[in-house]
């Protein structure tokens, strides 16, 4: 099984001032390679200490020069507020520094407030995102990018440098909502989903994907990369202790950043998978829906961990991990013996589980 870290996650109500938090982010980054994980991933997100990672390409491409084994991906590249043509060009730039460690990974973002400030309409990010995924997957690997649908006119140019290599089984897609599922299959990504509701509830748009992804491409689709909020300590209190402080205070920004029970998402098209967020607020109650958010991530003793990445694996099938350590205000401290103890103790069984 791929292991993976996904970094620039939450300065949960600017904890830290700015230069601080990359401080702390930069050393817990540093940490990735030499404790063994495969990619070292890297959100976008802008205008608000949700993240503070507004150019991952930038990051990754420091990254790259002072690694030398990890993947670097995008988790991901947010497509309607990027000119594609400069998406792929930075990619294969990416690649060429990496030596061919690059990973392209797409998201169609959610947030309203990052959409009115890049003057990009909210409900046209569903077309958005379908036209430029098409045109930056096929300029990667041909080396010209072209265009003709209504948002990107792009007379054929060639890209310079060209691809280092094909990026056939580097593509990686946010694909939580249905109607992402089609796209993600088509374009031949590895379908990516995080840990926010019991895995029963989505594991028919894995299984449409599978489904998918097999009809256009004549193979079997890459496991699913699921990622999760992680908090991993020796002791069962102390990791119950730690989850529920970080990973509920977390449901808080996010529940904030994404305005998730919001009037617009109740008529929004594009984004109506989200649209009865608000609705079960009502049912449930706020306590009941942090807790079901704590429970759907990853967390507790080594054992406990692998306890609940089998049982994951009984409902969906094979999946990849892919793991947050540093989030919601934690210490460099608290993040570096959560991941320690997760790479001494669980990764090793993970990558078993691959060889079974």
């Amino acid at each position: 099984m791929n292991v993976h870290f996904l970094s620039f996650w939450n300065n949960f109500r600017d904890h830290d001032k700015d230069h601080d938090f990359y401080k702390k982010e930069l050393a817990v980054n540093k940490l990735a390679e030499p404790l063994g994980f495969d990619t070292l991933f890297c959100v976008e997100h802008h205008f608000n200490g949700y993240s503070m990672s507004p150019d991952n390409f930038q990051f990754l491409g420091y990254m790259a020069a002072i690694t030398d084994r990890i993947k670097l991906g995008t988790m991901g590249v947010i497509l309607p507020w990027n000119d594609p043509l400069r998406v792929a060009e930075r990619a294969i730039v990416l690649d060429h520094l990496s030596d061919g460690r690059a990973i392209l990974g797409m998201a169609r973002g959610l947030a309203k407030r990052e959409y009115n400030a890049f003057q990009v309409e909210l409900e046209e990010s569903r077309d958005r995102f379908d036209e430029s995924a098409r045109m930056v997957c096929n300029a990667v690997e041909t080396g010209f990018i072209e265009g003709d649908g209504p948002y990107y006119r792009q007379p054929q140019a060639p890209l310079r440098p060209g691809p280092f290599k094909s990026f056939e089984g580097r593509k990686y897609m946010v694909a939580m909502s249905p109607d992402t599922v089609p796209i993600c299959a088509e374009v031949g990504a590895t379908q990516a989903m995080f840990a926010y509701k019991p895995w029963e509830d989505v594991v028919g748009d894995i299984q449409n994907h599978r489904s998918l992804f097999l009809q256009h491409h004549g193979v079997e689709a890459p496991p699913v990369m699921t990622a999760d909020l992680t908090f991993c300590a020796d002791s069962a209190d102390e990791a119950e202790e730690g989850a529920h402080k970080y990973v509920a205070r977390y449901f808080e920004s996010f529940a904030e950043h994404y305005e998730i029970f919001g009037e617009h998402l109740k008529e929004s098209k594009s984004y109506s998978h989200y649209s009865d967020a608000g609705s079960a607020l009502e049912i449930v109650g706020h306590e009941a829906m942090v807790e079901g958010f704590v429970n759907a991530n990853v967390w507790g003793t080594p054992q406990q961990i692998l306890e609940k990445y089998e049982a994951r694996g009984k409902i969906i099938g094979d999946f990849q991990a892919n793991t947050i350590f540093s989030y919601s205000g934690m210490s460099y401290d608290t993040a570096k013996n959560s991941m320690t103890t997760f790479a001494e103790k669980v990764m090793p069984e993970l990558r078993s589980w691959g060889k079974k």
